[in-house]
């Protein structure tokens, strides 16, 4: 037999490269389709993911933000109280501002009631139109108690503002105690949680104004 002449073998060469070149130019074959839905799911999932993150740490943000801001308004009610809160009526502290008008301890030598802010508002008075020492006076006795043993800082944590309740996934805790009785010091504690998780704890160390005038 004779062999084709080698211009027929390059053209029919040539005729096949073409035909697969447009095989291929129909479409993808099944594996490549299944594969590349694989690729796209994988992807999209992948994304997914990454917003479900996104969106968990920013409601996290909002979260630990709300708390602190529950925070400052319950210390801002708390130094409300502590402006109130006066050891001058020898019960011996109080914020009950019919008490304290009531009280005789709290008027200066003239009879004059104080307010709060007045240096001279948070113990009883200490001059007397009777000429006494205020050391002798009962109320000045009690105050003197109260400023030894604690009574000052327990009688003001008794007295604490409600703490505001933070909105679920949220939540504040406060606790407070009085470390140190000698000086009223009292040591509030704050924790705030996101979804079961502590995302902030605060502690806040505070000596009620009518303490500093302990002699």
């Amino acid at each position: 037999m004779t062999p084709p002449p080698q211009d027929s073998l390059a053209l029919h060469a040539r005729s096949s490269a073409t035909r697969g070149s447009a095989r291929g130019s129909e479409g993808f074959s099944l594996v490549e389709l299944v594969l590349a839905g694989s690729l796209m799911a994988v992807v999209i999932g992948s994304t997914a993911t990454a917003l479900l993150v996104a969106n968990n740490s920013s409601s996290s943000g909002g979260g630990l933000s709300r708390v602190d801001s529950l925070i400052d308004q319950d210390l801002a009610a708390i130094q409300a109280l502590d402006r109130q809160f006066t050891c001058c009526t020898g019960d011996p502290c109080t914020a009950n501002a019919t008490t304290i008008a009531a009280s005789d301890s709290c008027r200066d030598a003239l009879g004059v009631a104080r307010g709060p802010g007045n240096e001279n508002y948070y113990s009883p008075r200490q001059s007397h139109t009777n000429g006494r020492n205020p050391a002798d006076t009962p109320d000045m006795e009690r105050f003197r108690d109260a400023c030894g043993d604690g009574t000052i800082a327990s009688t003001f944590q008794s007295m604490l503002p409600t703490l505001p309740t933070a909105e679920a996934p949220a939540a504040l805790s406060r606790s407070v105690k009085v470390p140190n009785t000698t000086t009223n010091l009292l040591q509030i504690t704050y924790t705030g949680k996101i979804s079961g998780s502590t995302v902030i704890t605060r502690v806040v160390n505070l000596i009620p104004t009518a303490a500093n005038w302990c002699p």
